[in-house]
């Protein structure tokens, strides 16, 4: 189980890799090719679609959940119902989702008065496209969902790289052959329903094997739903923080500065992405051992220390690194003559994202668990936080106050605190596994404020610092380094 949480964790980091590189190179791209105006214009159409995502209802985590815990039985009858409630159920969401956003999208833009009528009709009409990108990705993640709770993150993988790719460059060449906001939008739908027809054949060869059929059971769908909802409400805290935040500054600040802030946030955010890649695996395996009824608690301990020591490997390792490398991503991302301007604000950004993704064993380990209430009410109470302390920063000290008040989201640390109590582990055992990477954290970014804007020598000290913090990951973690090797041998003998 352990080769299994390393193996699928190295799966879901290598496209989260791909997805972050594209993203730190086609984000600067994009907006010197648009300008920061139209950028802020494709950041509002893209958050009003996300968050209508919302529509998802938690459905797709607990298929991952149920259908984990039925492979876990051995129960073909319970997985057939598990599968009729949550495809059903997400088929009416998605066509639900895409009225929505066909009929809504004009009133929506009504909330925002700085936008020109030009600029209005725009987003409106990418807005609407947008239905049709939401129905296509809240209808793959339900098979997503299959595929993890299968195990089969190898084959999901590579068609979540190869549409990240072909998203990513589209993109690209959309907007060089002078593509703006509603074609971007077009491009997205288009690889959307190709991602979902692709994945349709990938659970398609996973189940046609194990005789499912067709089968309500009342009882199950009560169990999914109640679980769907408090992971609905898990969902909204998240897509609050992530796209609301981007509404609200539209709003009081207007475009520019909401493409200024979409930069900095975009690329900033890729740490809390990345960090909980490696360690989702942990969320088929808890929930496939409470089906089991019969768990290794020794071994859990194990999977949970090095899950955390990864999990803050990757976000404070990320983060040090974006504070080391910021004169250089400032200058790609904005005008060499304004892109100074921003160095504390984005260090400022960097540094509360990398400390609040260290929170993602809590995350999986209350959701695992069937803790989701807990789990989604800390979502929401870290998301509102949030929303409201980045409302008064950008009304009372505008962009600067805006990236502060994403400090409410610090508030999440506490599905960590829930979720080590409720898997047994002492909060005490949980900081001795993170003490390091956090002390090194705090040092890095002080050192990091006298170093010189020579970039070179500024690569340099990121090189070392990686070093020390993979050193300490390897010592740290001796023992699960020779299971690998035992591993890799032998599968090399087979």
């Amino acid at each position: 189980m352990k080769n299994s949480l390393l193996k699928n964790g190295f799966y879901n980091s290598i496209t989260g890799l791909i997805k972050i590189g594209l993203g730190i190179l086609i984000i600067p791209i994009l907006i010197r090719l648009l300008g920061i105006e139209e950028y802020g214009l494709w950041t509002l159409a893209s958050a009003v679609v996300v968050m209508v995502t919302l529509a998802e209802a938690g459905l797709s985590t607990a298929t991952t959940v149920f259908v984990s815990q039925d492979l876990g039985k051995k129960d073909v009858d319970g997985l057939s119902q598990t599968l009729t409630v949550t495809f059903g159920a997400m088929l009416i969401l998605a066509t639900l989702a895409v009225i929505v956003l066909w009929m809504g999208a004009e009133p929506i833009m009504n909330l925002f008065p700085k936008l020109g009528q030009l600029q209005q009709l725009k987003v409106i009409q990418a807005i609407q496209i947008g239905g049709l990108v939401v129905a296509a990705r809240l209808l793959q993640q339900i098979l997503i969902g299959v595929e993890q709770a299968h195990q089969r993150y190898d084959l999901m993988n590579v068609l979540n790289t190869m549409q990240s790719v072909l998203l990513n460059v589209g993109m690209l060449i959309v907007v060089l052959l002078g593509g703006r906001t509603v074609e971007l939008m077009q491009w997205q739908a288009g690889i959307g329903v190709v991602s979902l027809f692709s994945h349709i054949w990938v659970v398609r060869s996973i189940l046609q094997n194990m005789n499912l059929r067709l089968s309500w059971n009342q009882h199950k769908a009560v169990a999914v739903g109640s679980y769907s909802l408090m992971m609905w409400l898990n969902t909204l805290g998240s897509v609050l923080f992530s796209r609301g935040d981007r509404l609200i500054v539209g709003s009081l600040l207007g475009t520019q500065v909401l493409g200024v802030y979409a930069g900095i946030t975009d690329i900033t955010a890729q740490i809390n992405s990345f960090s909980a890649l490696p360690v989702q695996p942990l969320l088929p395996t808890l929930s496939n051992l409470i089906g089991q009824q019969n768990v290794n608690y020794h071994q859990l301990e194990q999977q949970l220390k090095q899950a955390t020591q990864i999990n803050g490997l990757v976000a404070l390792g990320m983060g040090a690194t974006l504070i080391t490398l910021s004169p250089l991503i400032l200058k790609l991302l904005f005008p060499e003559q304004t892109a100074s301007q921003y160095f504390i604000t984005f260090c400022i950004a960097t540094g509360i994202y990398a400390l609040y993704s260290c929170h993602a064993v809590g995350y999986y380990s209350l959701l695992g668990t069937n803790a989701v209430k807990a789990c989604a009410l800390i979502q929401l109470l870290g998301s509102f936080s949030s929303l409201g302390l980045i409302a008064i920063g950008a009304y009372n000290f505008s962009l600067t106050g805006a990236i502060i008040g994403n400090l409410g989201y610090l508030t999440t640390f506490l599905v960590t605190v829930f979720g080590m109590k409720r898997l047994s582990v002492s909060y005490t055992l949980w900081f001795q596994w993170l003490w390091f990477p956090l002390i090194w954290f705090f040092i890095v970014v002080l050192l990091n404020f006298q170093l010189p804007n020579d970039y070179l020598v500024r690569c340099i000290i990121c090189s070392i610092q990686i070093a020390i913090l993979m050193a300490w990951f390897a010592i740290s973690n001796n023992y699960s380094f020779s299971a690998i090797k035992k591993y890799i041998a032998a599968k090399n003998k087979l």
